[in-house]
């Protein structure tokens, strides 16, 4: 019988301490499968910015499509709160912000303006949920005749 109960406390101390591991590398996966959404939209504006110039009222936007994954919470990957990207106001670059559920912070730099629906105005991008999100980036131009790239869902 104690063989038994050695056996039961062993096993829940061992749980004990696997346990902060397991939602340490759930949260480094979450947080890589999200740096990549950052990275693909930072390379997808940039590319359109560099490689494409905006067109007439007559003819079709230059555009990208992203897909951007927001894990749900499972045993490896830590759940997202919150994800958004935020154009800068006095700059050509936009902000990458995106909270998980366990209070994990990260912020990251795109290189060019990202804004949602509207180039003339300046509202952030706001996913929330899990699942997988397609971004259609379009190249336009705002008040002042500058290039900006206009996010709306695909």
């Amino acid at each position: 019988m104690i063989r038994y109960v050695l056996a039961a406390v062993l096993a829940l101390a061992l749980l004990a301490a696997a346990v902060p591991a397991l939602e340490y590398g759930a949260a480094m996966n979450t947080e890589r499968t999200l740096d990549a959404g950052v990275e693909e939209l930072d390379r997808a504006a940039t590319s359109l910015v560099s490689n494409d110039d905006p067109t007439p009222d007559t003819h079709p936007d230059p555009r990208r499509v992203v897909t951007v994954s927001l894990p749900e919470r499972s045993l490896t990957t830590a759940g997202v709160d919150h994800f958004e990207v935020v154009p800068h106001e006095d700059g050509d670059f936009s902000a990458a912000r995106y909270v998980l559920k366990d209070g994990t912070t990260r912020t990251a730099t795109i290189d060019e303006r990202i804004v949602w629906l509207e180039p003339t105005e300046r509202e952030p991008i706001e996913l929330d949920g899990s699942g997988k999100r397609e971004l259609v980036l379009t190249l336009e131009t705002d008040a002042n005749d500058e290039p900006i790239v206009v996010a709306q869902r695909a």
